[in-house]
């Protein structure tokens, strides 16, 4: 199947339609993809149908035929919630990519089960908003089996700017997103901080940006 993947075009479904989902449905389709999709709210699904995505009522449904499965979820909760819902209608082999910010624990347990009944399990979370998923920009993170990775490649790439492979260990890509959320969040409150100083002290954001361009 895998080998099946990377020589000809293959029947896609997409599952949680977001902002970051949406838009990196829309993204595909203008690339030529053929997409089936589903969300839990049915009109945001029923949306992307003007753009050619063909949407469908419940998660089995949407998943039969396809031999590659994309989500877009809140959680670990709701990965595992979605995965069930759709697990009727998946196909033997499919590969399941993950692009949701979950535990490193939930990755690699989820690896493991899927693995063990028959499906390929493979976290790929980002570092993009909505606008990178449009424009195929930003950062996606892989890690686990180099071979699935390998083979998969030329799907993820077409989808982000940059693929970060983080080598064979599973679960390594859910903990690096999840440190690289906790320093931005950490990087935008110092910087809010910064300029909240800045403003009681009577210094403009201008020279407060003049201080930043003398550093490295």
């Amino acid at each position: 199947l895998l080998g099946k993947i990377i020589k000809s075009k293959f029947m896609k479904a997409f599952l949680g339609m977001g902002l970051l989902g949406s838009n990196f449905v829309k993204a595909l389709l203008k690339k030529g993809d053929s997409l089936r999709v589903w969300n839990r709210t049915a009109s945001r699904a029923k949306e992307l149908e003007v753009f050619g995505a063909k949407s469908f009522a419940t998660a089995a449904e949407a998943v039969k035929g396809a031999e590659i499965i994309h989500l877009t979820l809140n959680d670990d909760a709701s990965v595992d919630d979605v995965l069930g819902q759709a697990r009727p209608g998946l196909s033997a082999g499919a590969i399941i990519v993950d692009h949701t910010t979950t535990s490193k624990e939930g990755a690699i347990s989820r690896t493991k089960y899927w693995k063990e009944n028959g499906f390929i399990y493979q976290h790929a979370p980002v570092f993009m908003g909505p606008a990178n998923a449009l424009e195929s920009t930003g950062s996606m993170l892989v890690s686990g089996d180099q071979s699935i990775i390998e083979k998969i490649k030329p799907e993820l790439t077409k989808m982000t700017g940059e693929l970060v492979n983080l080598g064979a260990e599973v679960g390594k890509a859910a903990a690096i997103k999840l440190i690289g959320n906790s320093f931005l969040v950490c990087f935008t409150t110092c910087i809010g901080d910064t300029l909240t100083l800045a403003k009681a002290l009577g210094v403009s954001s201008d020279d407060v940006a003049g201080l930043f361009s003398s550093w490295n």
